[in-house]
């Protein structure tokens, strides 16, 4: 017989590991040192590990564990918003404990950098800088440009269907996608990680940027080719113009903003 377990949270009696009435467990001990260092890695080294799980589907068959999380098997895998975070504070800290730059993660906080439109730059310019700023910064880049890309994808693939699992054939809807395309971006952030070491080799830095962009675009392809079931002669096609018409609606946004700026900007100096 299990003895009777007062919880520490609700303050229900109970019997057994955890409580029936807010499902703490029943063991809770005082917060120390060995307990925070368990709580913190745990979720990265466990062989068995959403964390660990969640990587190698996105690495080996991306395309079939997006497909899984989307048709509702949420438990063994990572929400994209949550591993993007993780993914985001492992490469941080390995860039800056190994100081090797900013090649992959744009520098948000430098006070030098010219944002203003009056700082003499032209108005393509200032246009082209904020979306090279936006491209190269993943703090915030790779969500905002999800965001843009999910209604490109979407109107691009809105009458290919992917089997649900009780064998209904559904597109996609632009959440879907965008849960996808975030995922794509913690693929992103792997290969970041990965290459990391490598990044310390200055003769290869540049070689570095193309071939992480090439991983990119065959990941994108690859993941979307498995997602849906189609073909080679299908998938790259769609993913070349889906990003083609995600950098045309996020250049327009970018003009329409810079437009707005310059506007307000010449009614102030009017007052």
């Amino acid at each position: 017989m299990d003895r009777m377990t007062t919880c520490l949270n609700c303050g229900n009696t109970f019997e057994g590991e955890y409580c029936p009435h807010c499902g703490q467990k029943a063991d809770t001990k005082r917060l120390k040192l060995l307990e925070l260092l368990r709580n913190s890695i745990g979720p990265f080294v466990g062989g068995d590990s959403k964390f660990l799980r969640t990587c190698r589907g996105l690495l080996v068959r991306p395309g079939h564990m997006v497909r899984e999380y989307l048709q509702g098997k949420r438990a063994p895998y990572y929400n994209p918003l949550q591993l993007y975070i993780f993914l985001l504070t492992i490469y941080a800290i390995l860039t800056y404990t190994l100081n090797t730059g900013d090649i992959f993660l744009g520098d948000i906080t430098n006070s030098d950098r010219k944002t203003g439109i009056d700082s003499g730059y032209a108005i393509v310019d200032y246009i082209f800088n904020r979306i090279d700023e936006l491209n190269d910064n993943k703090l915030y880049g790779s969500i905002l440009l999800a965001s843009f890309a999910a209604p490109c994808f979407w109107k691009l693939l809105r009458k290919s269907k992917v089997v649900r699992l009780d064998s209904r054939q559904l597109p996609l809807n632009i959440t879907e996608q965008f849960y996808a395309l975030m995922y794509h971006s913690c693929t992103s952030m792997i290969i970041s990680i990965v290459i990391i070491p490598l990044s310390l080799i200055k003769c290869i830095s540049e070689f570095l940027v193309v071939a992480h962009a090439v991983c990119n675009i065959s990941y994108l392809v690859v993941l979307y080719r498995q997602l849906y079931g189609i073909r080679w002669r299908k998938s790259i096609p769609i993913c070349l113009i889906g990003m083609a018409l995600t950098t045309i609606v996020l250049s327009a946004v970018t003009v329409f903003i810079a437009l707005i700026a310059i506007l307000i900007q010449l009614v102030t100096e009017g007052l």
